[in-house]
């Protein structure tokens, strides 16, 4: 009886000491777990603490727990992770200035966003009016060559009539006259025209003089945002062994990506240099919102430990 129970326990041993070798992620399941379901290779975990102020529910990162352990059975048909209450392995969010600095990030974002869109919308709006002013000026050139045109004809009519040998009528001096007079009342309005025209050029002027100190502010925040925010390590995420920790993450898409990452090191593998990879150790290049796994990280996991 002792010889059969040693046998059965020696078998057990084996068992389970090749199926941890085999499937590292059962490492980090409690003795119980494996007690209990022994032929199960799936890595347990469970929601621990979410602190209040990532603004995201127990329920929130739980989904998107699932859709992060999804990026991984999407590409291998394998489930290797199972969501139990009771799991050992848990994921917490934990706030410190990593998050304060993500929060920054994004309000500063947000900022450029709306300064550029504001400086865009104005250079369309100049570029609208540069080309009604471009209309007023051919109208304004139009005005002035009709009105060249008719002063030259008075002035060939005046001389006409000065060299006249004829007898000059009273009633032709008054016509030319009138003609004089009209050119005159016609010279005044196209200089207040021409006038009027010059006044909105040096306002267009001033506008785009404005919206280029605009854009040069434009530009001036993006190089301190680009100075002050380096791309983001992944160690905004850390598993340990026991938990997974998520420090800072600036969107559902981002905190998808690096759960996934860190569920990535739970299966045992280590990073890799392909910058599109989910194994890569900044998170940058990736695809975040249809992300699905490379050819780098499906041979991290073909040849892990």
């Amino acid at each position: 009886m002792r010889l059969l129970l040693l046998c059965v326990l020696l078998i057990s041993l084996i068992f389970f000491a090749s199926q941890r070798m085999l499937n590292p992620q059962l490492n980090h399941n409690s003795v119980t777990d494996r007690l209990q379901h022994p032929l199960d290779t799936r890595l347990r975990y469970k929601i621990g603490h979410v602190d209040p102020r990532f603004n995201i529910s127990h329920e929130q990162l739980q989904n998107l727990a699932q859709e992060a352990t999804d990026i991984w059975f999407l590409d291998t048909h394998q489930q290797f992770f199972v969501y139990d209450p009771n799991a050992q392995l848990s994921i917490n969010l934990i706030y410190d200035q990593r998050q304060a600095d993500s929060e920054a990030r994004n309000t500063q974002i947000k900022s450029i966003q709306q300064h550029r869109t504001s400086t865009d919308n104005e250079r369309q709006r100049l570029i609208q009016l540069e080309s009604d002013l471009n209309v007023y000026k051919q109208q304004i050139d139009q005005l002035k060559a009709d009105y060249q045109d008719q002063l030259n004809r008075h002035n060939q009519q005046v001389e006409n009539f000065n060299r006249s040998q004829h007898m000059r009528s009273q009633a032709d001096l008054d016509h030319l006259k009138l003609q004089r007079q009209q050119l005159q009342y016609d010279q005044q309005q196209l200089e207040q025209q021409i006038e009027a025209f010059n006044q909105k050029v040096a306002v267009l002027n001033t506008q785009v003089a404005t919206v280029n100190q605009m854009n040069q502010q434009v530009n001036q925040s993006i190089d301190e945002f680009n100075r002050r925010f380096q791309p983001r390590l992944f160690d905004k995420g850390l598993f340990n062994g026991r938990e997974i920790n998520i420090y800072e993450f600036q969107s559902e898409d981002d905190l998808r990506l690096t759960l996934a990452h860190e569920f990535g090191h739970a299966l045992g593998l280590n990073h890799t240099e392909e910058p599109s990879s989910l194994m890569y150790p900044v998170l940058e290049q990736q695809d975040f919102k249809n992300f699905r796994l490379t050819a780098a990280d499906l041979a991290l996991l073909e040849n892990r430990p």
